[in-house]
């Protein structure tokens, strides 16, 4: 048979890796966007109905959802189930293209128009390496939000974390009542692990283990037993322990939340609606009695105000949500009234920031080559068309490929971990600097002087990123002023507690510990010598160096939480109740990873999904009762 057109397209741009020029690699990786198309495993091509926005203008919906990401889609996919209700899913961003879809090139998309790419103001105790000490936070703008940027990994988090939401005073989000929740969304096909209770065949989003590996990532994996990890399923009876990571891919290809849960109901469910590159500005609320009863929303430089006969559902994420809220007048009463928008309910929004921080610093260089991923022999022209069949090292994510979940001396509950080093092969040269550096916005000087000179050796190189998964730290978000299209103030303050930096510190050694294993021996894994310049005065064996590089290019983990925080009325510090209602007001629920309490032992993408499985089944035991 043969190929098509797209086939030679992508095999131009991958020539370009083999041949080894990351200018050249990104150069003809720009036409990638536009192609837009997906295919079936016989290579015939379709093209997907991203939305059916040209039906006829509808003047009120029953459901209006504010944001296409993990939860929103869910809701939009159970809602309409009833055909009875119309339902409504607005997103700010375009749909997906196929740049997103090839997990390969995740570092890439973050650099694109799929990114909200909002900059945290300027820290003093951390992004010292970060241009102008200002970390990005990026987050997902398009059909499918953060599922489009994301690394794709799928982890739901340890049983005591949300048995912790429900001791602080939320029924019904324990463990054992949120776990079917998480099931009912997953479709596994994890090779091992058919017959574990703690997984699903039959929902619609995709969970496997990537089909590819290097050498290096499963001598990563025999290390950490070597030095005493057990080799676990994360997401099942134990979560301290290593493993390949699971993702939210199907046949080696990224699945966003869109293509796994609209794209195949669409177009028989008329009374579902999609509009994207729609962007809500404002919740429409009646100040006197408080209820919420429509959204207005910008589309092609017009504004529209759509009706709403039941709820409002905000599903816009831990960043764009709060902002909405406080734009709409649901927020601090002193922060709104010095920006000038009129108080309809005071609230803690935007407070309560939990963002999970990651050390990325940690670089290992090997005395051989031929095992890292792009340097991998079987890394070749003939990747592209093992991609096609769901094969090959395109089908990494991002060079990710195992997970090490442990417990430090500073964990606060027993079998529950508080660091976790996901191993990557590569490090942030391996894009030609053009992915990873500029997403983080590493700084030029610190780029130059520590990490390119590894563009031009040829040993093979792999990264520990420290991931700490309980801050103490927290952060909080504000509006910029009242203009809608303005980002909103972001202050994270990372490590201001420094029980984060010590944690942080104790996951670098136990990497380090792991490296110098009998498996990861045999490769002489020394870590990278060159020290970051504004921490030259320490030698690299001290601890202190370490600390001063923890401040310097530690960055967000991609799973912001807690800005719509849920808790009982009680609680001043919530935003929303456990049935997700934003207190003191009516037909309007807030259903994103914004209203987490408190931290998890896992990522966003998991938990995004479970909860916009929950508050479905929240939302039709008000409307059907």
């Amino acid at each position: 048979m043969a190929l098509p057109v797209k086939f030679w397209a992508l095999t131009l741009v991958f020539a370009t890796v083999c041949i080894g020029s990351g200018d050249a690699f990104f150069f003809f990786l720009k036409p990638l966007a536009d192609l837009g198309r997906y295919y079936d495993d016989k290579y015939n091509f379709v093209q997907p109905t991203y939305s059916n926005s040209q039906a006829k203008e509808i003047p009120e919906y029953d459901f209006i959802i504010v944001g296409a990401g993990s939860a929103g889609c869910i809701l939009a996919n159970r809602l309409s189930e009833n055909a009875r209700w119309k339902v409504l899913l607005l997103e700010a961003g375009p749909a997906e293209s196929d740049l997103n879809n090839i997990p390969v090139l995740t570092t890439f998309v973050q650099n694109s128009n799929y990114n909200w790419a909002d900059v945290a103001e300027a820290q003093n105790g951390s992004c010292w390496g970060m241009i102008d000490q200002r970390c990005s936070i990026p987050h997902g703008k398009g059909l499918g939000g953060s599922t489009l940027i994301n690394y794709m990994l799928y982890t739901r988090g340890n049983p005591a974390d949300f048995d912790r939401w429900a001791a602080m005073g939320n029924p019904g989000w324990s463990y054992d009542e949120v776990f079917p929740y998480f099931l009912k969304s997953e479709r596994a096909n994890l090779r091992g692990l058919e017959n574990s209770k703690y997984h699903n065949s039959d929902g619609m989003v995709s969970v496997e283990f990537p089909p590819f590996r290097t050498n290096l990532a499963q001598t990563f994996v025999r290390g950490a037993r070597e030095v005493g990890h057990k080799k676990i399923d994360y997401n099942g009876k134990s979560q301290l322990g290593v493993s390949y990571v699971q993702t939210n891919t199907i046949n080696g290809m990224r699945q966003s939340a869109y293509r796994a849960l609209i794209e195949p109901i669409l177009a028989t469910r008329p009374n579902l609606h999609v509009k994207a590159n729609s962007r809500v500005t404002k919740i429409l609320i009646d100040p006197n009695t408080k209820m919420a009863y429509g959204v207005t929303y910008s589309k092609n430089f017009r504004n529209y105000d759509v009706h709403v006969t039941k709820e409002v559902i905000v599903a816009a994420g831990s960043i764009n949500t709060p902002q909405l809220l406080m734009l709409s007048g649901i927020g601090p009463a002193e922060h709104l009234k010095n920006i000038k928008v009129p108080v309809i309910q005071d609230l803690p929004v935007g407070q309560n920031l939990i963002d999970a921080l990651v050390f990325n610093g940690l670089t290992f260089i090997l005395n051989e080559t031929g095992h890292s991923l792009l340097f991998d022999s079987r890394f070749q022209l003939h990747s592209i068309a093992d991609y096609f069949h769901g094969q090959g090292p395109l089908t990494v994510p991002g060079g990710v490929e195992a997970i090490d979940f442990l417990q430090t001396s500073r964990a606060q509950q027993p079998g529950v971990p508080d660091i976790a080093l996901v191993f990557s092969t590569g490090s942030l040269v391996t894009d030609g600097g053009l992915g990873l550096r500029n997403g983080k916005r590493i700084k030029a000087s610190l780029y130059n002087k520590v990490y390119a000179p590894l563009e031009t050796i040829k040993n093979d190189q792999w990264t520990a990123s420290v991931v700490l998964l309980h801050p103490k730290s927290r952060g909080f978000l504000n509006l910029r002023n009242a203009n809608p299209y303005n980002s909103p103030k972001i202050y994270t303050n990372y490590l201001s507690e420094d029980d984060d930096i010590e944690t942080l510190l104790e996951g670098i050694k136990e990497a380090v510990r792991i490296s110098k294993s009998p498996s990861m021996k045999r490769y002489d894994a020394r870590v990278l010598g060159i020290p970051f310049p504004n921490c030259e005065q320490f030698e690299l064996t001290d601890d202190d160096y370490w600390r001063c590089a923890i401040k310097t290019l530690s960055s967000t983990a991609y799973q912001q939480l807690g800005t719509s925080k849920m808790g009982p009325a009680g609680d001043p510090t919530a935003v929303v109740s456990p049935e997700l209602q934003v207190h003191g007001l009516s037909n309007l629920r807030v259903a994103d990873v914004g209203v987490v309490p408190t931290t998890i032992s896992g990522q966003s993408a998991a938990l995004s999904y479970m909860i916009g499985e929950k508050a479905a089944d929240l939302i039709k035991q008000t409307w059907t009762r």
